[in-house]
């Protein structure tokens, strides 16, 4: 499928480049080089000099500085948005008015800045029957995929309560949790959150509180991005626990057994359990889109998974420390 790319920015194009991710195919552009099932074609951005660096990185003479004008010369059958949140919609409506529209578009997150927006996006791409994919790029990790057929398998009991830290940004990174929350856990009824970190900016880190339609509670910690970097969650359950950490790359895994200390206790042991790595995610979403359209099947992270992460978002950021029912706002 002929391949396009509009931003090439870090996660679009420049990260490709960055020594400690060497050998792990992360950007959009590298993905649609490196994947047997696509071809770069076009790549568009309005900064010129970005522009013209990630044509020349990418061995790419068709470069535009606007969607429409690219999508009539190079018609693209994929095409990855990469722009800031903002402009998300703009750019997407400028892809599916064209005269031939991308057959998938792959939006980063979150799909835009507002729900409306967001609500907004899906109607227009419904309507010229080109589908979006959301690049949580969780969804896309062999691990995390591993994670949620062993949780299923009921081999460490049932859920029982999850916990989480996140820096950020709700919108920004914190769908990036909720959206891993609906995979691996469930979907939710209602959110409580709470402005303790007082961020400036109109996307504050939020602590969450999230009841789950089955009972379950979860709970989800605003960090100091000033500070360093935390994306974690915590999921303990009736023989065991699941521990996700360092943003995805280590999982750990722990199930009941009797205490070596305690006579008549219960305790966690390790589980040793391969479940494989958090790499080369972008090549998994390009493929993983190909096949979606060309199987006609849902792609793994779909526009509607995208809108979820954002109404527990838009909710959470509505909050003010009431509890606001999400099965009410639809």
């Amino acid at each position: 499928m002929r391949a396009a790319v509009v931003g090439v920015g870090r996660v679009g194009s420049m990260l490709a480049d960055d020594p400690l991710l060497a050998g792990d195919i992360f950007t959009h552009a590298e993905a649609y080089t490196k994947s047997e099932l696509t071809d770069l074609v076009a790549l568009c951005d309005t900064d010129r000099w970005r522009l013209d660096t990630a044509g020349t990185r990418w061995n790419i003479d068709a470069l535009f500085t606007d969607a429409a004008t690219m999508m009539a010369t190079a018609m693209p059958e994929i095409v990855s948005v990469c722009t800031p949140t903002p402009s998300h919609l703009e750019v997407v409506r400028a892809l599916v008015a064209a005269k031939k529209p991308p057959r998938v578009i792959l939006c980063e997150k979150p799909l835009t800045r507002t729900l409306a927006d967001a609500e907004e996006m899906a109607r227009i791409a419904a309507r010229r029957g080109v589908t979006i994919a959301t690049i949580y790029m969780r969804r896309f990790a062999q691990n995390i995929i591993a994670l949620k057929a062993y949780i299923d398998s009921g081999a460490l009991g049932e859920i029982q309560a999850v916990a989480g830290w996140y820096i950020g940004g709700t919108f920004h990174n914190g769908t990036h949790w909720f959206d891993m929350l609906r995979m691996l856990v469930g979907e939710a009824a209602w959110v409580e959150a709470f402005d303790t970190l007082r961020e400036k900016g109109d996307d504050p880190t939020l602590d969450v509180v999230i009841g789950m339609r089955d009972g379950i509670l979860a709970t989800l910690r605003a960090g100091d991005a000033k500070r360093h970097a935390l994306f974690e969650m915590d999921i303990v359950m009736t023989g065991g626990r699941a521990q996700i950490t360092d943003s995805g790359h280590v999982i750990l895994l722990s199930r009941t057994a009797p205490s070596p200390r305690y006579t008549g206790y219960v305790e966690l042991e390790p589980v040793a359990a391969d479940l494989g790595h958090r790499r080369d995610l972008m090549l998994h979403a390009v493929e993983d889109a190909v096949a979606a359209v060309t199987l006609s099947r849902p792609p793994a992270c779909t526009v509607d998974d995208g809108l979820a992460a954002m109404r527990i978002a838009d909710a959470a950021s509505r909050s003010s420390g009431s509890r606001i029912f999400l099965q009410d706002e639809r």
